[in-house]
């Protein structure tokens, strides 16, 4: 039983040596300009001092987590733009210095954002979790899983100065994320989920791994051209692409990501109803046909009887 609009909660425990993480987590989210459909709601933050424990209280989403549900799941092609479209506004309105409203926001970067990190909800849409390393304007600090770490990143390159920076090492990662969704889609063929790089590094790769795949060979996850032979799948490798870019400056911000989704998901809709109609009067020109076809047979049958 509880005191919240919910009939169950999820509670992530954080042992007393992480308290710098809980608080920096906590904090983020105690920011009511943080609440988007796409961010996972936070509930309340409690010191469990007899148990030397930090408590972070939020919604329970029973899908679990992105990379979970796509090893278990091949997902659909209307899936993936819903997967697609919803964690794009999470990460938009993460980095977004404006509400909807117009007032003013702090922008905020996660810097560690992976499937894992991801949860999908009942509804079929995505939520951001996790935001142990989440920064607020500026820092200086180069922090992240070694996987999903930007070119910059690794190559300790990051302009500190400038928020414009850490966004977007947060989109590099966020086209991963991408990637992985797209490799089990039904629409490309089933294929085994495998995390970005993952026939390239071990399940756990080092910083040194990572750097000598990303900036030695310049290397990304393969995109197949079996991928490109559907045509709402060849827009999301291409938007993928751009946002893996070697260059930071070249990558597009979450904000445009979420627009082409949009723009995507309504053009496959309308080629998809143009495809219907395409059926629909197909089948009353046959059936058409077919009635003057039979009519005219029985007026010959008539004239010879």
């Amino acid at each position: 039983k509880n005191d919240f609009p919910f009939e169950t909660v999820a509670v992530k425990i954080f042992p007393y040596e992480e308290y710098a993480s809980w608080k920096n987590e906590k904090d983020i989210f105690s920011n009511t300009d943080l609440r988007h459909e796409n961010i996972l709601h936070f509930l309340t933050a409690e010191e469990r001092k007899v148990e030397k424990q930090y408590w972070l209280i939020t919604a329970f989403h029973p899908k679990g987590n992105l990379q979970e549900y796509l090893t278990h799941h091949v997902i659909s092609w209307q899936e993936l733009q819903v997967f697609s479209s919803s964690l794009a506004r999470g990460v938009a309105h993460l980095h977004s210095d404006r509400l909807p409203c117009g007032s003013p926001k702090v922008p905020i970067v996660h810097r560690d954002l992976k499937s894992s990190n991801i949860l999908v909800k009942n509804d079929g849409t995505c939520c951001v979790c996790d935001f142990g390393l989440g920064l607020c304007l500026d820092s200086s600090l180069s922090v992240g899983t070694a996987r999903y770490m930007a070119p910059e990143v690794l190559e300790a390159r990051l302009n500190l100065e400038n928020i414009e920076s850490f966004k977007q090492t947060d989109i590099y990662s966020m086209a991963l994320v991408l990637w992985e969704m797209t490799s089990r889609c039904e629409a490309i063929g089933v294929k085994d989920y495998e995390p970005a790089y993952g026939s390239k590094v071990r399940e756990h790769p080092c910083v040194e791994s990572m750097k000598d795949n990303v900036l030695r060979d310049r290397g990304r996850p393969e995109i197949p051209d079996s991928w490109l032979r559907h045509q709402g799948m060849a827009v999301m490798c291409a938007t993928i692409k751009e946002c893996w870019d070697h260059d930071p400056e070249a990558r597009l911000t979450a904000h445009c990501i979420a627009e082409r989704i949009s723009e995507l998901e309504d053009e496959m809709g309308n080629f998809h109803h143009l495809i219907c109609l395409c059926h629909l009067v197909t089948s009353c020109f046959c059936v058409t046909l077919f009635s003057i076809l039979e009519r005219n047979l029985c007026e010959k049958k008539s004239s010879i009887i």
